[in-house]
This record gives C-alpha cells, sequence and structure tokens, in this order.
C-alpha cells in the first residue's frame, strides 16, 4: 500500500469513529457541516452514512442525520447477567459482546429461541412467584400454605424450573424442603434474615440434585421412614 493511499484509510478511519462517537452521544449531524469539518464532499459523507455505517439504525432527513434512539445503547452486560444469573449460560456457546446485543436486540428477527413447554398459566400464582423471587434476593423467611398446611419459618434458597414445573428449594432446620409451586396457596414475607449457607447453595446447584426435584417429595418420605 502506497503512502497516499495509507494517509487516505487513517483520514477514513479517524472521521468514522469521529461520526460514531458523536451519534452514539445522541447528537444530530449536518451534512453541510461535517463536510466543512473534515475537508471532504457531502457526497463521501453520504456515502459514509448509506454504506460504511448502514450497519446502524441511522434516521436522515434534509442533511440531518441521527440514531433512530438518539443513543446506542450496549444491552451485553445486563443480557450477559440474566443468562448467568437463571442458568442459560450452558445453551449459549460464545457470550460476546456483539452477540448479547444482538439477543436484546428488540428491532428485528431474534435470532435465538429456547424452546420449552408452556406452564398454564392458572396453574402458578403470578404474585406468588413476585413475592418469592423478592424473598430469596432479600433472604427474607418466608410462611407458605400448601394444601391448606401453613409451613411457617422457611428460608428460600432458589426457584428451580424442572420438566415443565417449578420448584421452590428451601431449608427449614437444617433440613431440605421442596415444594411445587403450583402447590402453593400464598406467600408471606417475614421480618427474620437468615444467612445463607455454603453447603446448600452448592447442593441445590447440582446436576443429580436438579434432576431429582419431581421425585423429591418421595426421596423425602423413603428417607424419613427409614429415620424412624
Amino acid at each position: 500500500m502506497s503512502n497516499h493511499q495509507s494517509a487516505h484509510h487513517d483520514k477514513l478511519a479517524v472521521r468514522l469513529s469521529v461520526i460514531i462517537s458523536r451519534l452514539m452521544a445522541g447528537e444530530s449531524l449536518y451534512l453541510n457541516t461535517l463536510a466543512e469539518e473534515f475537508r471532504v464532499s457531502e457526497r463521501t459523507l453520504q456515502r459514509d452514512f448509506h454504506q460504511r455505517l448502514a450497519h446502524l439504525d441511522i434516521q436522515h432527513e434534509d442533511g440531518c442525520y441521527r440514531l433512530a434512539n438518539g443513543r446506542l445503547h450496549d444491552h451485553s452486560p445486563a443480557a450477559l447477567s440474566l443468562i448467568r444469573n437463571i442458568g442459560l449460560s450452558p445453551l449459549i456457546p460464545m457470550q460476546d459482546k456483539a452477540l448479547m446485543n444482538l439477543l436484546m436486540d428488540g428491532s428485528g428477527t431474534s435470532p435465538c429461541l429456547i424452546w420449552h413447554t408452556p406452564l398454564n398459566p392458572a396453574a402458578m400464582r403470578s404474585d406468588c412467584f413476585q413475592r418469592l423471587a423478592e424473598a430469596i434476593h432479600r433472604h427474607c423467611t418466608i410462611s407458605v400454605l400448601v394444601g391448606g398446611i401453613r409451613h411457617d419459618a422457611l428460608e428460600p434458597y432458589r426457584l428451580i424450573y424442572q420438566q415443565h414445573c417449578w420448584y421452590l428449594v428451601t431449608s427449614y432446620q437444617r433440613s431440605i424442603c421442596v415444594f411445587r409451586l403450583d402447590d402453593i396457596i400464598s406467600v408471606t414475607l417475614l421480618e427474620h434474615r437468615f444467612r445463607r449457607r455454603n453447603e446448600v447453595n452448592d447442593l441445590i446447584a447440582e446436576e443429580g440434585f436438579i434432576a431429582a426435584l419431581p421425585h423429591f417429595r418421595f426421596i423425602s418420605d423413603v428417607i424419613n421412614t427409614f429415620r424412624s
């Protein structure tokens, strides 16, 4: 590459980087002003916007250019936190910034779909789900009503989805208790806070434990029978 070509590409890179940074800052850019600043023709700048920056969602009218939403947001940190927090990480082979922004972009067709059997909306109370999520996040003990029986002073650890059903995993007097969410009638957050135990955190994240959730009640009954 000749010195002339190298200088041309350097000027192009600088010009595009300045334009992109201003668009991301929410500025409206005018062709005549940019042409004077960069000492290029308006036709060259039109090529910048319509060809070189075509991947950006840019609006233009009467020589004025701006991002459609005013600012290009980076959604990748939120997307990464979401897929890691709810256990979707093993399903996403590459978790880089570009892919996360594609997954969070609601303006076009989503590139991915995770299929699952839909829940029966009538089988689970949304208000219970919300309260349980809050209690787990705040480390609040809870009281739940299940089949006419009240269970008090439970320490909620996690809501886990397994085989078309949500399960609430709790601890009570240092023993693990599991409830199907569609069996829970009401949830009450109590004032008492609890300290999460690492051994419980590790146990309920194990593949074997999660796989056994649909049979947890039967397993517990067998264990209690032998204990008694």
